[in-house]
């Protein structure tokens, strides 16, 4: 997928008068690509518009109008979209208890390379950018950002599939999925281009 640069951001000062039109877009789309893992999980599948939102949100937020501070953010937010034949999710661990929370970070540790799309006789098991530089044997965030590499036979498989499961098999904690069809019709069409 093509990452996002300066020409698709919209400036502040326009970005605060086509909010509301853009808010009800991107919560129309989230309504088709969030999906309940568990009662306490759940992912969102990124697009262009997704990525998009929490760009100009930030800039709405702070006023950003400077050019250094939007070129970073576009290099941070960017590596949430997926790189050629990738799908990108980004999962949420929700507990809203904050002791509980990170009692149970603790056991989830490695959970970024445990969530897989399952299809057929396919299984595509989810890896986090940069993962190795951050990870904690001790704990883990309670958010991750986990894109999902398709090799060409593993593509023209899922582009055919009729059911896909989301599964996380990680030692100490399992839950899975079936994807919407409209989700995977979306997720098809975004892979395939």
């Amino acid at each position: 997928m093509a990452k996002l640069t300066k020409t698709d951001l919209i400036p502040y000062e326009q970005y605060t008068h086509l909010y509301e039109k853009f808010l009800k877009e991107v919560i129309e789309e989230k309504k088709v690509r969030r999906v309940s893992i568990s009662d306490i999980v759940s992912g969102l599948f990124e697009s262009k518009l997704t990525v998009l939102f929490q760009i100009q949100e930030m800039i709405r937020a702070e006023s950003i109008t400077n050019e250094g501070y939007l070129n970073e953010m576009l290099e941070v937010y960017n590596d949430l979209l997926p790189e050629q034949n990738e799908i990108s999710m980004t999962l949420f661990v929700e507990i809203p208890n904050q002791e509980e929370l990170r009692t149970f970070n603790k056991t989830i540790v490695g959970i970024e390379n445990t969530v897989a799309l399952v299809f057929g006789n396919e299984v595509v098991t989810s890896y986090e950018p940069g993962d190795a530089e951050e990870e904690n044997e001790n704990y883990t965030q309670s958010i991750h950002y986990l894109h999902f590499p398709f090799n060409e036979d593993q593509k023209a498989a899922f582009l055919d599939a009729k059911k896909v499961t989301l599964k996380i098999t990680h030692k100490n904690y399992h839950a899975e999925t079936v994807l919407s069809d409209k989700l995977l019709g979306d997720l098809q069409q975004q892979l395939a281009k």
